[in-house]
């Protein structure tokens, strides 16, 4: 694509789109843009009209097998250069106005050791987390939109030995790791075409029939949490996604979600299956000065019932990352 192709499809964004400091477009129905560049928000002085925002969406969404229209109005999906689009339209939003979100990945860690030289963990938290890689241990990253998860995600697994079999499932691709025994699953909308949509849960129980060492879902947000849970209960390890609070928030989510999945679904049931198949919780943070790892977690044998026993392996404490448990066992 040249550069007056590319400055002629997607308007105004294009100059946004290719500025490699900025990490995140946000425009609202084209009366309002903001940009996100170093973690800070700013509004830039644009105004564009609701055709042009909507011809836009369209040409973002080109080529990706998805559309927003009346029966879909709201869509993800992910660029050619890995950023991830999500749009909302009528009857969703208000009839004249498209709001556009674009989640750039600018500054991405290679691996673990990359992520120690940014400042976004310690070099003994870093070796925790790999020894628990290599131990197949399953482990759930948590933390707020835009906290850096699937970053690390992608560091975890440029940590699995070669000889294990991988399967991720996502809504939209993200992860981008190349490992030798690696298949990767997206959720499909409903086609105007009649194709039927194909679901996180979908997923998740496909890759169970795949002979997977180690299962990754890439954001758990709903009943898939149960189907996951159960998969990983099943003698294969994972890697997780939530959005969460805190670390111990993360595992009361997980079995909140897995509530929704049907009405004879026991809280009780849940607390215990995630206490079995969940090993380790990391929980990531974003502030002025960057992406931090937070804490570190790990999930030993239940006293209460009631209420998740953790062990704290690392915890924040006056600007930095301290060693406080004893490390994986």
């Amino acid at each position: 694509m040249t550069v007056a192709t590319h400055r002629s499809r997607y308007g105004y964004l294009a100059e946004l789109l290719d500025d490699p400091l900025i990490e995140e477009i946000i425009v609202i129905g084209g009366e309002r843009t903001f940009i996100v560049r170093n973690g800070v928000k700013e509004l830039i002085n644009v105004v564009v009209e609701p055709a042009s925002v909507r011809r836009i969406a369209d040409q973002l969404l080109a080529g990706t097998g998805r559309r927003v229209d009346q029966a879909n109005p709201i869509v993800s999906a992910q660029l050619p250069n890995g950023s991830r689009v999500h749009i909302t339209g009528p009857p969703v939003t208000h009839p004249d106005r498209m709001n556009i979100q674009v989640r750039k990945f600018v500054v991405t860690a290679s691996d673990l050791a990359d992520m120690v030289d940014r400042g976004a963990m310690t070099k003994d938290a870093a070796a925790c987390l790999r020894q628990s890689v290599e131990r197949d241990a399953t482990i759930l990253v948590a933390g707020a939109p835009g906290a850096g998860k699937t970053t690390l995600v992608n560091c975890l697994l440029r940590e699995v030995p070669p000889d294990r079999r991988v399967v991720t499932c996502e809504e939209v691709f993200e992860i981008d790791v190349d490992l030798p025994d690696m298949t990767q699953m997206q959720t499909r909308d409903a086609g105007l075409d009649g194709g039927a949509a194909i679901t996180l849960r979908d997923l998740v129980r496909e890759a169970l029939r795949q002979r997977p060492d180690r299962i990754v879902v890439g954001e758990v947000r709903g009943p898939e949490a149960l189907d996951m849970l159960m998969a990983l209960n099943a003698g294969c390890s994972g890697i997780a996604t939530i959005h969460a609070n805190s670390g111990r928030d993360a595992l009361e989510k997980l079995v909140s979600y897995g509530v929704l999945a049907g009405d004879n679904i026991s809280i009780p049931f849940l607390r215990r299956t995630v206490a079995s198949v969940i090993d380790v919780v990391v929980f990531l943070k974003r502030d002025a000065t960057g992406r931090h790892v937070q804490e570190i977690l790990r999930v030993p044998e239940q006293l209460d019932p009631n209420v998740f026993t953790v062990e704290p392996l690392f915890e924040w404490s006056r600007s930095s990352l301290v060693a406080v448990g004893g490390g994986i066992r």
